[in-house]
């Protein structure tokens, strides 16, 4: 796939976001260059009442090389009844995005591969169409099997993750499809050993491969974000804790992070805290 050389402000502000949030976390690896393509819906399969697989392909995908199993990239989802328009690609896809002119400009959501096939040049992305609202909520409702989609190809959380250890994998329902990708990416490594604990609203919220991967499951129902979670982590008694990974709802991450940080002693750089979505607000 053609490269695109990054501008040297774009560069250098960048690495120095990085190296100022590498202090207090653990960061994913960085791309010299994040691939974005034209892309096609090939399928779709309902998991869960609230879960819905989209297959996309694009010949860019056949030689991909990812970061890590929880890799994430950006979606550009088309304007309604419009043509797909990818924009310029730039280390802020967002400020390539805001010179677009609006009829034009797709909206960009985040989501991560939940498995990557090379050889056939596709990738699943699981995304959650119930209980969120916003662009990549409608699109994955009404999305069909020949539908245009861009890819904004990203990094991997967990690629900065320890070889080996005790890693402590939390999630709610938007984190849900990276934490399996871990799970089953490292499920015959002898060296890693995972404690996963996901919370979401309902039992439809969970499908067979989440019971599967042996993840343990708390409910909040009609409760705040982390009303679970929170409790939960509190009560489980995890002890030697060598790295962590939290993908969940803003607050309920931050809240994660202080109670590891400061209850448990793992080290800020030994966390990967990445809010997902904020309450109130359209998913990012």
């Amino acid at each position: 796939m053609p490269m695109v050389q990054y501008g040297v402000l774009e560069r250098t502000t960048a690495a120095a976001y990085a190296a100022a949030y590498a202090t207090t976390t653990a960061m994913p690896p960085r791309r010299a260059f994040y691939p974005q393509l034209e892309a096609q819906v090939t399928a779709l399969q309902q998991l869960s009442p609230a879960f819905r697989r989209v297959t996309i392909t694009a010949g860019g995908l056949a030689d991909l090389t990812l970061t890590g199993p929880d890799e994430y990239l950006g979606l550009f989802l088309p304007q309604p009844a419009g043509n797909l328009h990818l924009p310029a690609n730039m280390l802020n896809p967002r400020t390539a995005l805001a010179a677009m002119p609006e009829p034009l400009r797709p909206d960009l959501r985040w989501y991560t591969i939940r498995a990557h096939r090379p050889e056939r040049a596709e990738i699943d992305v699981d995304i959650v169409c119930t209980g969120h609202d916003g662009p990549g909520s409608r699109w994955i409702r009404s999305v069909c099997v020949g539908d245009e989609v861009g890819l904004r190809i990203q990094a991997a959380p967990y690629g900065s993750a320890p070889p080996t250890g005790h890693h402590l994998l939390l999630a709610d329902e938007t984190g849900l499809p990276g934490q399996l990708a871990i799970l089953d990416a490292y499920a015959d490594d002898p060296g890693r050993r995972f404690t996963a604990v996901v919370e979401v609203p309902t039992e439809g919220f969970l499908h067979d491969e989440v019971r599967e991967a042996g993840v343990h499951v708390v409910y909040r129902g009609e409760g705040e974000p982390g009303s679970a979670m929170l409790p939960a982590l509190r009560a489980c008694g995890i002890a030697d804790v060598d790295y962590a990974w939290a993908c969940a709802e803003a607050a309920t991450v931050a809240a994660v992070r202080r109670h590891l940080v400061r209850e448990r002693d793992v080290p800020r750089r030994r966390v990967m805290a990445s809010g997902f979505w904020k309450v109130g607000q359209a998913r990012l």
